[in-house]
């Protein structure tokens, strides 16, 4: 079986779709984050919440399985995020120097190049650091 979503025309807008919700309604408030699809996995997204949490979004369907409501999940952006290449959580400074990524060793895994290995998370491992912790060292260290 495959799924598909039901409203292709809706990739990429969630951002607009969202502002313009909220600037319609100023009880609404904008939330960045990840949609965590069951077939696409994570993918970066925008949607709404009212006052008493409840989750708007308008452009759900973008999604394969976001017409089914007890499938939708999701994670707002907290200040972190998970590098692409190792999965250890990564704050916009910690890339700063590896274009999104923890390290460049991370970034060049990513696009078929197996030079180097991830530093960061064999050192966090070494410091008895959890892997999803936010690191705090100095971007030019990696």
């Amino acid at each position: 079986m495959t799924f598909t979503p039901r409203r292709p025309d809706l990739l990429g807008t969630c951002q607009r779709a969202v502002e313009t919700l909220v600037a319609a309604d100023p009880t609404l408030t904008a939330v960045a984050g990840w949609y965590v699809d069951a077939v696409w996995g994570e993918r970066e997204h925008w949607w709404a919440v009212t006052p008493d949490g409840e989750i708007v979004d308008p452009t759900v369907e973008q999604f394969p399985t976001g017409h089914v409501p007890y499938l939708r999940h999701y994670v707002p952006y907290d200040g972190a995020y998970p590098c692409p290449g190792c999965g250890i959580a990564i704050t916009c400074e910690d890339a700063a120097n590896a274009v999104g990524f923890c390290c460049g060793a991370c970034e060049r895994s990513t696009v078929g190049i197996p030079i180097g290995v991830c530093q960061c998370r064999d050192a966090r491992k070494a410091s008895g650091a959890p892997p999803n912790e936010v690191s705090t060292a100095d971007p030019g260290e990696h």
